[in-house]
């Protein structure tokens, strides 16, 4: 059986044209209402999207050793990212080729093999079927029966430091390609280690809201939104400062004007590849030298010239297209779970080789901000659900992402780089979107 012939059958999705719903030009920028909330729309960014593009789907620090496992997803489609006897990272298709069940229910877990709680059925961790239970026994399978190889395999699978990616599509391009510029922000988030390496080993949580999976992509690298859905953190530090655990991150000035300068630097770009990236380097090298990290940022500059350090040391942040977000120290992923409801996963990381303090500390400023009970979160899921309650009113049709489109600039490679506070992050993610959600000629 081939893929082809086990994803096909969702009736007219695949000859459909959605990319009307991104009305862009020069000057215009509009997102139709459907796109949004549309289940038709969803169903097809399943198809087209998640199963066609490069998807991060775990950590390698999350399975060091071999045959250790962590359940994941592509899209909507449950996978096992697991390391085999031999080493190898896999990508297995989280579902028995007997009847059907999920083979693992656990997050993450070491084993040699994967049993099905069905009936029984195990296979290795390569995916090969190595074991049908009573095989011979009582109206079992003859003697030449036609057994299945094992696992569906994922045909494409890929690391980039650390970061594990999946593509269901066996004809896809390099993963290099995909991530395009996307490779600056992993490589600034990594090169704060003294040694170029992150561990996943807190527990993740995770959240559900009641909206489309976009507005994650979207929110995370929107710097125009914080001072006014996060306005009562902000004034909360403005005021007490460190005291609130702030640990470098989130830093406020006095006034409404100083926050603002201070969130409204840098650049932006919105990449041909759907990947939305923020970028904050640290305007001055000398406040590198002062705070939790000083020693630390002494020693990188041993490493790394002055402006790459202002990068390091300053922020960025990614929304790696189609699923995968960076912001200060974690990895975050969003799963569409219907048009109008998504999983939200956030995945704190430890800087291998950093004082055992300041990792603490980065976690507790992470708990303060992101953590179920913090300030960010609960603000981040309220407006989604905000956005999916006004998207009601279909008597409006059109959503205008036209904020700074005059001063972005084309980058020779299709990139748009614009202004700190531009929308153009969102732009380039709807970009990709309407490529990717093209009707087939008929």
């Amino acid at each position: 059986m081939t893929f082809v012939e086990t994803h096909t059958g969702r009736n007219d999705l695949p000859t459909r044209d959605f990319s009307w719903m991104v009305d862009a030009s020069a000057k215009r920028f509009r997102i139709h209402t459907q796109a949004y909330v549309g289940e038709d729309v969803y169903k097809a960014e399943l198809e087209r999207i998640f199963e066609r593009t490069w998807t991060y789907v775990a950590h390698e620090s999350e399975i060091p050793t071999p045959n250790e496992y962590v359940t994941s997803y592509i899209g909507d489609q449950p996978v096992i990212a697991v390391r085999d006897r031999e080493g190898v990272v896999r990508v297995l298709i989280n579902r028995c080729v007997h009847r059907g069940a999920a083979l693992c229910r656990e997050a993450k877990g070491k084993t040699r093999a994967f049993i099905c709680p069905y009936h029984g059925w195990s296979y290795d961790t390569s995916g090969k079927l190595v074991g049908i239970t009573d095989r011979n026994i009582a109206g079992g399978y003859d003697e030449d029966f036609d057994a299945p190889e094992g696992l569906y395999r994922v045909p494409k699978v890929d690391i980039y430091r650390g970061f594990i990616f999946a593509n269901l599509d066996p004809d896809a391009g390099p993963l290099l390609d995909h991530l395009g510029r996307a490779r600056d922000i992993i490589d600034l988030k990594l090169n704060m280690s003294p040694v170029g390496e992150i561990r996943l080993v807190s527990k993740p949580y995770s959240v559900r809201y009641k909206g489309n999976w976009k507005f994650q992509a979207e929110n995370i690298v929107d710097q125009y939104h914080f001072l006014f859905v996060h306005s009562p953190f902000s004034k909360l530090q403005t005021k007490y400062g460190e005291s609130t655990g702030d640990f470098g991150v989130h830093k406020a000035g006095k006034s409404h004007a100083e926050r603002r300068n201070t969130r409204y630097h840098g650049d932006t770009y919105g990449c041909s590849q759907g990947h939305g990236l923020a970028f904050q380097p640290e305007s001055d090298p000398e406040n590198l030298k002062q705070g939790h990290f000083a020693e630390h940022f002494a020693r990188l500059s041993e490493k790394y010239d002055e402006e790459m350090l202002c990068r390091i040391g300053g922020k960025c942040a990614a929304a790696i297209f189609p699923n995968l977000g960076m912001i200060h120290h974690q990895i975050r992923t969003w799963r569409p779970l219907g048009p109008d409801l998504t999983e939200v996963t956030v995945y704190p990381y430890e800087l291998v080789g950093l004082d055992d303090e300041l990792n603490a500390g980065m976690l507790r400023s992470q708990e303060r901000f992101y953590g179920p009970s913090g300030y960010g979160m609960p603000d981040d899921v309220d407006i989604f659900s905000q956005n999916t309650e006004g998207l009601r009113g279909r008597a409006v049709e059109w959503l205008i992402l036209e904020r700074g489109i005059g001063s972005d600039v084309e980058t020779e490679n299709g990139d748009f780089r614009g202004l700190p506070a531009s929308e153009a992050c969102q732009r380039g993610l709807w970009r990709k979107w309407a490529s990717a959600m093209k009707g087939i000629e008929q």
